[in-house]
This record gives structure tokens, sequence and C-alpha cells, in this order.
């Protein structure tokens, strides 16, 4: 009879040991999903924030009497997408600031002349070689998609007149220069 007790209150112990282990678990879960939560709550009020400041900057844009396109308040964004054909133009007319955001690899086969070269991935570490003077800038890319995300970036960072050269230097029809 003693040994059945002590063998009934060892398998009463081991199945409190096995509920407590698993309570921890699911303490432990609940911590986990508690933090995820609380970071994503912050993170969804850090772009709302973002968001909010974008649209203060195109209803400023706008009150100073610029114009907007449609897919820049549509998309929230502070930059333009420009045709290859009114990227010659505006190169051609009114000198902008040009930026070529690719490789020297893809830069060695030409440039557009005048361009200062900022690979992509050194943009936000040679930030300070471009003014903030609000000229407009010409950024481009080998297709356009880098040279977007360089907008974006520019644009975050307070650059104003941003213009991204659809279809990039692929696209490109006017003079080309070596670097």
């Amino acid at each position: 009879m003693t040994i059945a007790a002590i063998v009934l209150a060892a398998l009463a112990l081991l199945v409190a040991l096995v509920a407590l282990a698993k309570s921890g678990g699911w303490s432990a879960r609940v911590d986990e999903v508690e933090r995820e939560s609380r970071r994503r709550a912050e993170n969804a009020g850090e772009e709302g924030k973002r968001e909010l400041e974008t649209l203060k900057q195109l209803v400023a844009v706008l009150a100073e009497g610029g114009k907007l396109t449609r897919e820049q308040v549509i998309e929230g964004r502070m930059w333009s997408d420009v045709s290859p054909q009114n990227g010659l133009k505006l190169v051609q007319s009114a000198a902008p600031r040009i930026v070529d955001v690719r490789t020297p690899q893809e830069t060695a086969g030409g440039i557009i002349p005048g361009a200062l070269l900022i690979p992509i991935d050194d943009l936000e570490a040679r930030i300070k070689e471009l003014p903030r003077d609000g000229k407009t800038t010409l950024v481009y890319c080998a297709g356009g998609g880098r040279s977007a995300a360089a907008c974006e970036f520019l644009s975050q960072q307070g650059y104003t007149n941003l213009l991204n050269l659809e279809g990039g230097f692929g696209s490109w029809q006017g003079a080309r220069a070596k670097p």
C-alpha cells in the first residue's frame, strides 16, 4: 500500500511537472505574441507618421502653386516619373542635376553627360554630395527600379523636384558619354 501511494504520488508529481512545463511554454508564447503585437503597432504608428508627413508635403506643394501628378497623390510620393522623351527635353533645355545610381561596372558602358555617379549602395553615405537647393534632379539607373528607390530615399531626406527616368539608361535616346 505504501509503494502504491508512492507510485501514485510520483505519477501525480510527473503530471504536475508536465502541466507546469506546458504552461511555461504557453506563457513564453503569450509573451512572444505580445512583443510581436507591440512591434507591429509601433511600426504602424511610424508608418502613419511618415504618410502624414508626406501628405503635408504634398499639400504644401499645392499651396505654393506647384503641380502634382495623379500618381504622386495616389501613391503618396514626393517624386515623379518622367518619360525618356520628356527627360531628354529637360536635359536639353533646363540643365537639371543628373544622378546616375548604377554600379561602376554598369556606368563603364556610358552615362548621360554631366551625371553625378553615386551607386545606390553608396547613396546614404554620399548624400552630402547632393545640394538641397530644390534644383530639378533627374535620377536614373539601368531600368528605372533602383532610381525609383533612390528618389524615394532622397524625398524622405527632404529633397524635392526629383524625377525618375522611366526605363532608365536603357531607354535613354540622348547623348552618351564615357564616365
